[in-house]
């Protein structure tokens, strides 16, 4: 009886050892593997991290690359853009070479056509009434020292020689008044000259007392007679806008014979 309650106990005992030690087997197993799950968690957010700083990377390192493709981009546009500017350049080179090959084909065209111009201005300006004189001629000095001048433009002496021309036009068209010394033999005297146009030219003493008008026939002048001396001072303040504009009779130069 005691030999079975032994027995008994002893598998009970047994039993109750055996179950502790699968529940220690199984909280080991199930420990060990908890311990597996959270490690692989851990690798697997560790793997993930790794996965985020390389996506990071490659999406800074791809941002890098639309930059400087964009930069690339930018400058090749700009290199296109500046050959273009380039090329205009040295087309406008080339046709601003053509123009001045023009130009100085011109300029040896009209150049002498200019110095005939001067020459056949000085002849008339020698050949007409005497008035002005040095006037007319440091005028036409000036004008011959700039079309000898080479840098001077062609065109600022074309624009000269013209100018010199309208000024003596514009003596046909208007009366003048002005004060100048007169040679008589070897004395020289200041008289007031009267210019009619550039038909006729006069001149009276200071005092009004004499007056003569030039024979460009003779290259002498020929005393006035009292009413023409008269008319004469009318004329001089007339042109000196000292009294009115009137019809006055005064003589005129003879052609000369041809």
């Amino acid at each position: 009886m005691k030999t079975n309650h032994f027995r008994t106990f002893y598998g009970v005992t047994l039993m109750i050892i055996a179950a502790a030690l699968s529940r220690a087997v199984l909280a080991d197993t199930l420990s060990t593997a908890q311990d597996k799950v959270v490690q692989t968690h851990q690798q697997d957010a560790n793997v993930q991290v790794k996965l985020n700083n390389l996506d990071k990377k490659t999406r800074e390192a791809l941002n890098h690359y639309q930059q400087n493709q964009r930069q690339a981009d930018l400058i090749e546009a700009y290199n296109r853009q500046l050959q273009k500017m380039i090329d205009s350049q040295e087309q406008e080179k080339q046709r601003i070479h053509s123009q001045l090959g023009s130009l100085n084909e011109t300029e040896q065209s009209a150049l002498p056509m200019l110095v005939s111009m001067y020459q056949q201005l000085a002849t008339f300006v020698s050949h007409d009434q005497p008035f002005l004189k040095q006037e007319r001629q440091q005028r036409l000095a000036r004008l011959k020292k700039i079309i000898d001048r080479a840098d001077v433009s062609l065109a600022e002496k074309y624009r000269q020689v013209l100018d010199a021309y309208q000024v003596e036009i514009a003596y046909a068209k208007s009366i003048g008044s002005y004060q100048g010394e007169l040679k008589q033999g070897n004395k020289t005297i200041e008289v007031n000259f009267f210019r009619l146009g550039r038909t006729a030219l006069y001149y009276q003493t200071l005092n009004g007392d004499k007056g003569a008008l030039w024979q460009p026939a003779s290259q002498q002048w020929q005393p006035l007679n009292e009413s023409q001396n008269k008319q004469l001072s009318i004329a001089i303040a007339m042109a000196n806008k000292q009294h009115i504009p009137q019809l006055l009779k005064l003589p005129m130069p003879r052609e000369a014979k041809r």
